[in-house]
């Protein structure tokens, strides 16, 4: 295995985690706990999990393996997504399937 397959691997890992996370967020609140982790709310596992990927994606950039967007591309692509989902959503109300 190549250094940039590897990272990517656990990059890959990480998105996995975040799904998990999430899970268990809508599951059991994002206020709660894992039993055994008292001390870390859902919450934060996910948003531990999302700065992990963070890491894994800067770090594929850091060692030339991908190279990224600029801050203005990013921008522009956090919006178009949320203006997407937000449309879509209207769409689930309108057709009852959305409180």
């Amino acid at each position: 295995m190549k250094k940039e397959e590897y990272l990517a691997v656990v990059a890959m890992e990480e998105c996995a985690e975040i799904q998990q996370a999430l899970s268990k967020a809508i599951r059991f609140g994002f206020e709660d706990h894992h039993p055994l982790r008292a001390d870390e709310t859902n919450e934060e596992q996910m948003l531990t999990e999302f700065y992990q990927l963070t890491a894994m994606i800067e770090e594929l950039q850091k060692q030339g393996i991908i190279e990224g967007f600029n801050k203005d591309k990013i921008t522009q692509i956090k919006q178009d997504k949320i203006d997407k989902v937000y449309h879509y959503m209207n769409d689930s109300k309108q057709q009852g399937r959305l409180d």
